[in-house]
């Protein structure tokens, strides 16, 4: 048996690419589909183990329907396993014709070609920088509204580290995230879940629940490096971040609700973000209706809205770039599952149930809707390091680029792409589980947020006009 792994293929164009020849030497594995256009496919490979393995090499090569345009896939093991694409006879926005893109390989794990095509005939791939990506696809983007829009997201975004709370919280089942803020930004997440607690008096990010009304969890980043962090990205890059306030407490006192004075606290501690969005009388406007380029056509933007509890209101904060949830109506259904495929099948059930882009009032559904790409931690779990959140995630990662590409559609495609350990695809802890380990990142995410506003919203003429 060889070494093998997986590539994806996602073509986000409006045009086949189909297989002309597949030449190999030694190769186990070496059988190439033609990839319809706007769909995905996931390809096994493998290497020989007879012979030289260094002399183990296969090509196949790739034309564009109805173009001139040409790329191949090239296998190769000079040192150790790589697959290049080399763009002989097409370019992209990141890519100029005639570059060789080092993908890499992953055992029994998939790596990503992904091109797309937007409204304008651009052509992108996930090669370059794209870290201010909303920016570079403003010219296709800035007259959709945010609900018209796919996005990277970070669930429990400030579980980027872990400071110990109560019994039995330890970072394998409280930590979330790989990437402090600041990173998960360049990584291209632009919704986060950001929970403030108060503990130890200091105002910090946590990840906290009740089980059989005993509270289990553990804190974050402070509140103060979150906000540092905010600003550092956006003196930088003029995009949009949107905040959303939730599952506030009081750990310092039983783990109650904050109360108004806690709240105005935190509004207060909040104003030092900059770029705040801001408008005057914002009664229940629906923000999410509001198009890309109203939020950040020559500046960045921060959107904060927050789950108030009964009882609680903005006050004066409602006019100081502070919301509601009236003002960001969500969708957010996770799925409570540590299984891979029960989840996706709640969660692409869900968005085809409650997301129908079209014209008939009647029958649209657009409420902005949160893809839920989590799995979450049963008792069994708890007691399995292994099992830690991010690899939990990892499980998933690559499920999002073929199964959740191929079932979004034009009129029924996520607002976010919901994730822990946004910016990694490999698993960050292992043995003997008493750390984080250093994990490589990769920022395929981004160019799939893309392809699903290039090649699936940007197929909807009610989107598109």
């Amino acid at each position: 048996m060889g070494y093998g792994g997986f590539l994806t293929l996602l073509n986000g164009t409006p045009r086949d690419w189909v297989v002309s020849s597949q030449p190999s030497y030694q190769m186990d594995k070496w059988e190439w589909p033609t990839i319809k256009a706007g769909t995905s496919a996931q390809v096994y490979v493998e290497w020989g183990q007879k012979g030289r393995q260094k002399d183990d090499a296969g090509e196949a090569y790739y034309s564009i329907a109805d173009t001139p345009d040409t790329f191949q896939v090239l296998a190769r093991k000079p040192d150790d396993f790589h697959i290049t694409i080399n763009l002989d006879g097409m370019a992209t926005k990141q890519s100029p014709k005639g570059s060789q893109i080092d993908l890499g390989f992953r055992h029994d794990r998939s790596i990503h070609h992904i091109v797309s095509t937007d409204e304008l005939g651009d052509w992108w791939s996930n090669a370059g920088d794209l870290t201010d990506w909303m920016q570079q696809s403003l010219g296709s983007l800035g007259n959709r509204t945010l609900k018209q829009i796919c996005m990277p997201g970070s669930h429990d975004a400030g579980m980027s580290e872990f400071d110990p709370g109560t019994i039995g919280a330890h970072f394998s089942n409280s930590q979330t995230q790989y990437l402090n803020f600041y990173d998960q930004l360049v990584a291209g997440s632009r919704y986060f879940d950001l929970r403030p607690v108060i503990s130890g008096g200091e105002w910090k990010a946590g990840h906290y629940s009740a089980i059989e009304d005993i509270w289990v969890g553990g804190n974050g980043m402070k509140l103060s490096d979150i906000i540092n962090q905010v600003n550092d990205f956006t003196s930088k890059y003029k995009e949009l971040v949107i905040i959303n306030l939730s599952h506030t407490l009081d750990t310092d006192n039983d783990y109650k609700d904050l109360s108004q004075d806690q709240w105005n606290d935190l509004f207060e501690q909040l104003t030092a973000v900059n770029n705040r969005f801001t408008a005057d009388n914002p009664g229940t406007h629906d923000f999410s209706g509001n198009t890309l380029g109203s939020f950040i056509t020559d500046h960045a933007s921060v959107f904060i809205f927050a789950q108030l509890p009964n009882g609680i209101s903005l006050g004066d904060y409602a006019n100081k770039g502070f919301f509601s949830a009236a003002n960001f109506p969500i969708y957010d259904s996770y799925s409570n599952s540590n299984s891979a495929g029960d989840m996706q099948k709640d969660q692409l059930g869900k968005l085809a149930a409650e997301r129908n882009l079209v014209a008939d009032d009647a029958a649209r559904k657009d409420v902005f809707h949160i893809l839920s790409w989590t799995l979450t931690q049963q008792p069994e779990d708890v007691l399995n390091p292994d099992n830690a959140i991010m690899n939990l995630a990892s499980e998933v990662y690559d499920a999002l680029f073929v199964d959740a590409f191929n079932a979004f559609t034009p009129e029924a495609f996520p607002n976010v792409l919901y994730v822990d350990a946004i910016g990694v695809r490999d698993k960050p802890v292992r043995f003997p589980f008493d750390e984080v380990k250093e994990v490589g990142r990769n920022y395929d995410i981004i160019s799939l947020a893309v392809a699903v506003n290039n090649a699936k919203a940007g197929k909807n003429v009610y989107i598109t006009g």
